[in-house]
């Protein structure tokens, strides 16, 4: 490299020059104010083995050893030196003596003084370029003394992709470890989910819970479209006991009446035991509970009703995605005394970070029996697959809708939107 330092009035001239000297791959180290001007430092890379000799200064000659008697020259009889002739040539680093057999000559014009390297030795670095090369070797030895410093434990590539779809640090060590990529640890990491074929296929008492604004009434509203359309309208009835919220029994109605099923509204638990006794002949009742804050004291009466029927109610737990880890946590202290009979992940439309939650149901073995990723009834209510899940986590929407029942089976493109609601 070939540092030289340029000063002038203004920049614009000190660049001008650079480029005329150095040509247009030079680079400008620094750049700085000077009195009357500027300063700039360019560099320009060039081969090393070919720093012309003159950029080092040469070492004077050492003086000449006294000859040996026996190459001295022509001495005299009486042992004084015979009178010294003009030689052919002459150097300061070496001196011709004349030859008997060589013709006279004109001498010869003295060749230019030149330093002997040898081919192995390196070149002989001073000044700025030696500054500049020890400080690239302090570099170097920096950036090979941090990376020797980094923890053994630092997370892979992989592990950074999972922990941005929502997995913690250390859910996503464990579902890097022997993956090739991203695509494999999911592929090994979902496969832990308990995932049903066929949700909600024994008849029974489903009651839905979750927090206030995860879905409930919605969700309930596209179970029961997906019950209708297996089962029929004698097979289903609603039941809501968010009496707190306001519409939010008005809604349920207007889904009742356009599927064709009955509800009722339940103000405490003596009266939903009493609704239920009235539906006894239906094969599936879903029920709509109040969404609640933990620290609401009217949830602990809620859940201690729900204690109280005992197996004639299957909970269901209401979950909205891209929550942090610890959230769900936090829901799970709440639900944990009840005997949840599975999970509905909610509004995948809205996130592809999902992963603390699909983290904490492998964490809890509990069953995910339904997905949702829009307002629309039924279609967008899903039955999870891995290749959906996975799908989904990436960004992409849902492969293909939930089958809703009946010959249909496997497809969704015959079940019709009962009805849009925000």
């Amino acid at each position: 490299m070939k540092i030289k330092r340029y000063t002038g009035s203004s920049t614009r001239e000190v660049l001008a020059r650079i480029r005329g000297d150095l040509g247009p791959d030079a680079v400008i180290l620094s750049n700085r104010e000077i009195a009357g001007g500027v300063e700039l430092m360019a560099a320009v890379d060039f081969d090393a083995n070919r720093l012309p000799a003159e950029t080092v200064p040469a070492p004077a000659p050492a003086p000449a050893p006294a000859p040996a008697p026996r190459q001295s020259a022509v001495l005299s009889s009486a042992g004084k030196p015979a009178p010294r002739r003009q030689s052919v040539a002459a150097t300061p680093s070496r001196v011709s003596f004349p030859q008997a057999s060589a013709p006279a000559a004109a001498p010869a014009p003295a060749p230019a003084p030149t330093v002997a390297r040898p081919a192995s030795e390196a070149p002989v670095w001073a000044g700025e370029i030696r500054t500049l090369r020890d400080e690239l070797q302090a570099l170097r030895d920096w950036v090979h003394d941090s990376v020797a410093r980094a923890p053994i434990g630092s997370p892979s590539a992989i592990e950074l992709r999972l922990q941005a779809l929502g997995l913690d640090a250390e859910g996503a060590r464990q579902a890097a470890l022997g993956a090739r990529d991203l695509d494999s640890a999911l592929d090994a990491w979902l496969g832990g989910l308990q995932l049903p074929a066929q949700p909600m296929q024994e008849p029974g008492v489903y009651a839905l819970l979750g927090a206030t604004g995860v879905g409930k009434t919605t969700t309930i509203a596209k179970l029961a479209a997906r019950l209708v359309l297996r089962h029929g309208t004698q097979a289903v009835a609603l039941l809501s006991t968010d009496t707190y919220r306001v519409g939010g029994v008005e809604q349920l109605r207007i889904y009742a009446r356009i599927l064709g099923v009955p509800v009722a509204v339940a103000h405490d638990a003596s009266e939903l035991r009493a609704h239920l006794q009235a539906f006894s002949g239906r094969s599936f009742v879903l029920v709509d509970t109040s969404g609640l804050s933990p620290r609401d004291t009217r949830l602990d009466e809620q859940l201690q009703g729900l204690r109280s029927l005992g197996a004639l109610v299957r909970p269901l737990l209401l979950l909205g995605a891209g929550m942090s880890l610890e959230v769900y946590r936090q829901a799970w202290q709440v639900y944990r005394g009840l005997p949840l009979t599975g999970c509905v992940l909610t509004k995948l439309d809205e996130t592809s970070m999902f992963g603390a939650a699909l983290q904490w149901l492998r964490q809890q073995g509990l069953p995910l029996w339904f997905c949702t990723d829009g307002q629309r009834v039924p279609e967008d209510l899903h039955v999870p697959t891995l290749a959906k899940m996975k799908a989904l986590l990436l960004g992409a929407p849902a492969a293909a809708p939930v089958s809703v029942g009946g010959a249909g089976a496997g497809r969704d493109d015959a079940a019709p939107a009962v009805a849009n609601s925000r």
